[in-house]
């Protein structure tokens, strides 16, 4: 063998987003002067550089290039070791490559990004939130969560308070706050509570949330019964003073509508026996005085209906479906065609299997509608001021699933997957660069 390429190491540690190294000797036993390419091989090649690249080595010498490594600080990248290789081929004899080996080492790292939805919550006795936990880091990671006002006003119940969130991906925990004591009337209250977050490797976090309590009697009830009381008296004069009229003409018609199949019988019966006579009788041709010609009655024309969409727009539907598994997120997205735009004037939201997490609607990057699935089937959006989408920006319909419903019959489907729908409604009309 006229090659000969030794690391100068069997094992690698790096950190994510940091960078590590290690060497390579290549020695020429051949006869020639020997040109040398030399590139990484296995998982860590997509983030790992030689320099030089390549390398020319005299007969009976040897020459050092060095090895990189810097895998990106992402949770696309586990913590974890990882074979390597190191080929280096020959120019002059191809054949002649060799690839030694040895292992990378990437070290964990721990960061969560906790929100809870919604921050402020409404209600009587208390409200419902829902904390998400995402896990930034490249390995999995133990949380704990606790619950806990300054005041001690709300019973506060975390469910579940512990969990195990894998590299990026997110887990969801359900908050529900309830107030002590009832409010029976008088102005709402706000009740701020904190929601803390633990982990052995992770440094703690906590978010802020609260919760209005409602009066259970709402201000003014008196004044709304003594105005709904003056409304039925006066409802009562009305009936008496204009009303029974008008009943007692509708009693009337009701009763002539009885009559007249029986009135328009006996009338069809006068005609046909006039036109039994008429026909044994002489009758003047063309107007007379006691037989005048009556002019033909004009046929009534239907008015158009104003346009569904602008002059020069068309209509326009996208559906967008998202199916996720339990614990992942999911997105569907649709681009506006070239030289168009849309105008979106309405959105219709379904959630038919009754799945449990998160609904996200964003527009050329911008999240405009957010929504949690657990609160609906089916939900309707009018939008007053219609949304322009220019050609060439995405809408995307992103959906995290915390926990699927139950399949529909014959819609196929069901094992743990959330399947969530979006109608984008509106019109499409040509956009001003593209307008002759």
């Amino acid at each position: 063998m006229t090659t000969d390429a030794n690391l100068d190491a069997d094992l690698v540690e790096v950190s994510p987003g940091g960078e590590a190294t290690c060497r390579l000797e290549v020695r020429n036993d051949g006869p020639i002067v020997e040109s040398y390419t030399i590139e990484v091989l296995g998982d860590a090649a997509g983030w790992a550089r030689v320099e030089p690249a390549a390398v020319a080595v005299y007969p009976g010498s040897t020459e050092s290039v060095t090895v990189h490594f810097g895998p990106p600080r992402s949770p696309r990248v586990p913590a974890g070791e990882r074979p390597f290789a190191v080929r280096v081929t020959p120019a002059e004899n191809p054949d002649a490559r060799v690839v030694p080996e040895a292992v990378v080492r990437v070290l964990p790292y721990a960061e969560i990004a906790p929100e809870i939805l919604p921050r402020t919550s409404r209600g009587r006795w208390g409200g419902r939130h829902e904390v998400s936990v995402a896990n930034l880091g490249n390995a999995p990671i133990g949380v704990a969560l606790a619950a806990g006002d300054p005041d001690n006003r709300l019973r506060l119940a975390v469910r579940p308070a512990q969990l195990a969130v894998a590299p990026g991906e997110a887990a969801f925990v359900q908050v529900r706050a309830r107030s002590r004591r009832l409010l029976w009337r008088g102005h709402p209250v706000t009740l701020p509570f904190q929601v803390a977050i633990t982990s052995d490797d992770a440094p703690p976090a906590t978010m802020d949330a609260a919760t209005v309590q409602e009066p259970v009697l709402p201000q003014g009830l008196g004044r709304v019964v003594a105005a709904l009381v003056v409304l039925a008296l006066l409802g009562a004069g009305l009936w008496y003073a204009l009303l029974r009229p008008t009943v007692k003409s509708l009693a009337e018609e009701a009763a002539q509508d009885q009559v007249a199949p029986v009135a328009r019988q006996a009338s069809a019966a006068d005609t046909k026996a006039q036109q039994a006579v008429d026909a044994i009788s002489p009758r003047p041709s063309g107007p007379t005085p006691g037989n005048p010609v009556l002019p033909p009655s004009p046929t009534p024309t239907t008015r158009p209906g104003l346009p569904a969409v602008p002059p020069g727009g068309t209509s326009f539907s996208r559906r967008l479906a998202v199916t996720a598994g339990g614990g992942s997120t999911r997105t569907d997205q649709y681009t506006v065609a070239s030289g168009r735009v849309f105008v979106l004037t309405d959105i219709f939201l379904q959630n038919p299997q009754g799945d449990e997490g998160r609904l996200d609607l964003v527009v050329d990057g911008t999240t405009v509608l957010t929504v949690a699935l657990n609160n609906f089937r089916d939900l309707d959006y009018h939008m007053v001021s219609p949304i322009e989408v220019p050609a060439g920006r995405v809408i995307s319909l992103r959906a995290t699933c915390r926990r699927a419903g139950t399949a529909l019959d014959g819609a196929g489907g069901g094992g743990g997957q959330c399947r969530d729908y979006a109608l984008l409604n509106g019109y499409t009309r040509r956009s001003n660069a593209a307008a002759p």
